[in-house]
């Protein structure tokens, strides 16, 4: 994938902001709306928040390291590492899209959740905003942001801001359904 650097900004930041608000408005959920499973192998809105919660403690302290530590210029041009689209594509959210494993400590299955779980993903979803806006005067082309399973793969910075964006978007989109 090669795109506008900037434009690819734009629409991560569109996509984070989208899910801060949706998930702004699980806040006027019950506690019980909340925790509803469709089914016992389901997660509940909670469980979906919590998985991306976990997410984002890994990778938003990367993020910023690697924002901080790279000097280099500004590139306007953004091409996708073989890792990071890959990656992407598994998470983009697809019509009818397949379910998909999570990694034993990603998964929130049988933990005790309560609305705290939705203010912490409204936050990480502000701390990426700026971390957005602060890419922009980075080149996304350069590599060092680890993958949570293997210290070994390193993705571009902009493929790790679009997994980030794209795998929130799908398990907010998945709470979306759970609600609805």
């Amino acid at each position: 994938m090669k795109t506008s650097s900037k434009s690819l900004l734009q629409e991560l930041e569109k996509i984070t902001q989208d899910n801060s608000n949706t998930a702004a408005h699980f806040l006027t959920l019950s506690e019980e709306q909340l925790n509803f499973k469709a089914s016992p192998g389901s997660w509940s809105i909670l469980e979906c928040l919590e998985h991306l919660n976990r997410y984002s403690a890994f990778y938003l302290p990367e993020l910023r390291r690697h924002l901080t530590t790279s000097r280099t210029e500004t590139n306007p041009i953004f091409k996708s590492g073989l890792w990071g689209n890959y990656l992407v594509k598994m998470v983009i959210p697809k019509e009818g899209g397949k379910k998909m494993k999570t990694f034993t400590a990603m998964n929130p299955s049988g933990s005790k959740l309560d609305k705290a779980v939705i203010s912490q993903f409204i936050e990480t979803q502000t701390q990426l905003l700026g971390i957005i806006e602060s890419a922009g005067s980075a080149d996304l082309n350069v590599a060092g942001i680890p993958v949570t399973f293997t210290k070994l793969i390193k993705l571009r910075l902009g493929d790790a801001l679009r997994f980030m964006a794209y795998h929130n978007q799908r398990h907010v989109q998945q709470a979306q359904r759970i609600h609805s």
